[in-house]
């Protein structure tokens, strides 16, 4: 017998059906002559909170970590079932921390029979017994469960001595895991920069016979520079200029993956962040979706005759090399909505859907036209999409032309955007930094959406009250969060604190040992509860 693990109820039951495991042995398994499907949730096993272990100590790193079972009557029906398994199968979109989670529950029964994975990106029965029949093993898995344990003992850490160390100094407890520290000081310095330089320089624009408007390549940071540059021009003289249009297939909409849904959902439906990821949870669930935990905004070629069903034409898209895999892609839907979905779940699966429609529909290629011309030292150009009836008509390549100068005069700069507070936009950012962060240092983990999910960091630091959504859609830190975000800002927590995440992202490749990013990661730990409570006296 085979035992395949699930963390869902409904994922339990579709891959019960979809692997022929159709009698319901009790409340959560089921089982064939071959195949038992075993529902275990996520809170089967939990981390014993370091509260529960300290007797008030502080600060305090623990030697080992500790481990509960919080259902023991679930615990006594699944010994037999491991006792008597074959293999051991885990079922699950999940990254890092899912992948932990299924190590702690082997542990707990003493597996000592292969292990294996399922990647179940979509609920769908070919898709999960396609799942099953190219399930994983190896070092790898063992690898990737290493940096979920390795992340989760950090927050524990993290969470109860910070906790500690602001009772300390008068602050209260605010239960802040590393991701919320690291997303409250983001936010804090972008509220708090009120001295942004609105004004970077001066340009010099120029009006021609046809009413369009070009700018100087060059900025003048004086004035009277620019000012100077402006008398030369040769005011209702004709001067030579070059046209070059050149077409592009480069991708102008990508599909949705959960750091676009949740900007997505937040422009277009008011939905917060993490109640987006919810929604989308329990669209993939209901099988309506495929996985929400990507990073990936395209799809493999395997996936066209799917999309074809739905989409008779798809012009703007291009198959090809981009990346994705049947186990790695962009969000999109695999079936048509039923009365099952919620008026929330619906408004997303329409988002979705719509996005996809934009995408297979969009122009295959576009053309950008550029005119420039030079007086003196000094380029001028202007550069528009060609659109409509003129895309047909207008060739690409350079063509010379002449533009008669009208009329000039002297700017200040379009300034650039102070960073935006809007929801949105700090959520993109955010993310975006962390996973530039990450490619940087060459971690390469799959599937860490768990850990890296800012919307739902966002989400809880909103309720926690922290931080708070004013006139409509601005992040803004509320009066405690100020409080909190002053101990943090400007002492390398944050610095401190994403290296060490990537220290535990490099135990996918085999290079670190989580004993020993936990003992780097208890000293760095040490240093920053000095600094906010100096009279621990460590």
């Amino acid at each position: 017998m085979i035992l395949i693990v699930c963390e869902s109820i409904r994922t339990t039951k579709t891959v019960a059906q979809a692997m022929g495991a159709n009698i319901e042995t009790s409340e959560g398994i089921f089982a064939s002559s071959q195949y038992t499907v075993a529902h275990i949730p996520a809170r089967f096993i939990r981390q014993t909170p370091l509260s529960e272990m300290t007797e008030g100590a502080y600060p305090f790193i623990p030697e080992k970590f500790k481990m509960s079972v919080t259902m023991k009557e679930l615990d006594r029906e699944l010994k037999p079932l491991f006792r008597e398994a074959e293999e051991v199968v885990f079922a699950s979109d999940g990254g890092a921390d899912a992948q932990a989670r299924f190590f702690n529950i082997c542990r707990h029964f003493r597996v000592g029979q292969p292990r294996s994975r399922m990647w179940l990106n979509r609920l769908c029965y070919g898709a999960i017994r396609g799942a099953f029949f190219h399930r994983e093993s190896g070092r790898h898995l063992h690898r990737l469960a290493q940096t979920g344990l390795v992340s989760k003992g950090m927050n524990l850490l993290f969470t109860y001595n910070i906790d500690q160390a602001f009772l300390h100094i008068g602050l209260p407890a605010c239960h802040l895991p590393r991701q919320e520290a690291i997303a409250l000081e983001y936010i804090g310095d972008i509220c708090t920069r009120y001295d942004y330089d609105s004004q970077s320089g001066y340009s010099v624009q120029v009006n021609v016979n046809s009413g369009d408007r070009y700018e100087s390549q060059t900025v003048w940071e004086d004035e009277a520079d620019a000012d100077a540059v402006c008398a030369t021009l040769p005011i209702g003289s004709t001067v030579p200029a070059t046209m070059t249009v050149a077409e592009t297939d480069g991708y102008n909409i990508r599909f949705h993956n959960l750091l676009t849904l949740q900007m997505d959902a937040f422009n277009n439906l008011g939905f917060l962040p993490g109640r987006t990821t919810q929604l989308a949870q329990a669209l993939y669930e209901k099988g309506y979706i495929s996985s929400p935990l990507t990073a990936n905004s395209h799809l493999p070629e395997a996936l066209h005759g799917h999309l074809q069903t739905v989409f008779a034409e798809m012009p703007g898209y291009k198959w090809g090399n981009n990346g994705a895999t049947l186990d790695d892609h962009a969000i999109i839907t695999l079936r048509a909505a039923e009365d099952d979905l919620t008026t929330k779940e619906y408004q997303l699966y329409r988002l979705i859907f719509n996005r996809m429609k934009a995408v297979v529909e969009q122009a295959p290629s576009r053309k950008f036209a550029t005119i420039e011309f030079k007086v003196g030292e000094i380029t001028f150009s202007r550069r528009w999409e060609v659109t409509g009836e003129a895309y047909e008509v207008t060739e690409t390549g350079s063509f010379q032309t002449e533009l008669e100068i009208k009329d000039a005069g002297v700017y200040p700069c379009d300034a650039a955007p102070a960073p935006s507070c809007e929801v949105a936009d700090i959520l993109c950012n955010l993310t975006g930094r962390i996973e530039f962060v990450d490619d940087m240092m060459h971690t390469n983990v799959p599937f860490t959406k768990s850990i890296n999910d800012y919307g739902i960091v966002i989400s809880n630091l909103i309720g926690k009250k922290l931080i708070s959504v004013e006139l409509g859609n601005e992040i803004y830190l509320t009066p405690e969060g100020h409080d909190v975000y002053e101990e943090l800002s400007g002492r390398g927590i944050t610095e401190s604190l994403l290296t060490w995440q990537f220290e535990a992202n490099d135990l996918y490749e085999g290079d670190q040992t989580g004993n020993g990013v936990i003992a780097g990661f208890s000293g760095s730990l040490l240093q920053m509860v000095e600094i906010i409570d100096p009279e621990t006296g460590i």
